[in-house]
């Protein structure tokens, strides 16, 4: 039992200390580097050997910051090209919105394309206008049956006048007549 604690926790400090360790950066490897090497006179002296190993960590770093460039440039790239793409979608989608919202605006009376606030305005005056001619025609109607009915009361009067000074002409013709026949028959018993 203790024997796998003492294991367990080992492993656990590998885990957690050994990302550490390697993640040391270039700096404190190389001030690590100039204050374990032993100096001579002015100079330092760094074996070939850790140099060199300094070295390879630097052009791994080096190597490892280029391939992030240039992956970072190709998915810059690639970015640029996906937003160009839907720069270019949203211009489609917005000239088919203009054209969408247009069209819908748009009500076509007698084959001639009217927006719907003109066709509105349009529908109003046409109702308007023959509200105003109704409103006329039933004035013009009203003055016109006063006016026949008058007529109509005035012929009827004319008529009636008519009618009696026929009476009266005839009456008075029946009675030249009958004046005219009594001369006549005087006349004639008079001349035999």
């Amino acid at each position: 039992m203790k024997n796998l604690r003492l294991t367990l926790s080992t492993f656990i400090l590998f885990i957690f200390f050994l990302p550490a360790y390697a993640q040391e950066t270039l700096q404190e490897k190389y001030d690590e580097m100039l204050e374990s090497t032993e100096t001579y006179e002015q100079y330092k002296v760094i074996p070939r050997t850790r140099l060199n190993a300094f070295w390879k960590e630097v052009s791994d770093s080096l190597s490892q910051n280029i391939r992030t460039i240039n992956d970072l440039k190709s998915q810059i790239q690639d970015q640029e090209a996906s937003i160009a793409a839907l720069e270019a979608n949203v211009a489609d989608l917005q000239s088919r919105l203009d054209e969408s919202l247009n069209l819908n605006d748009t009500i076509y009376f007698l084959g001639i394309p009217f927006s719907k606030v003109g066709y509105h305005i349009m529908v109003w005056v046409i109702i308007a206008a023959l509200a105003v001619l109704g409103v006329m025609a039933y004035f013009m109607f009203i003055r016109s049956n006063k006016v026949t009915s008058k007529t109509k009361r005035e012929f009827e009067t004319l008529q009636a006048e008519y009618e009696e000074h026929k009476n009266k002409a005839r009456e008075k013709q029946v009675k030249l007549k009958r004046e005219l026949q009594t001369a006549v028959n005087q006349l004639n018993e008079r001349r035999s």
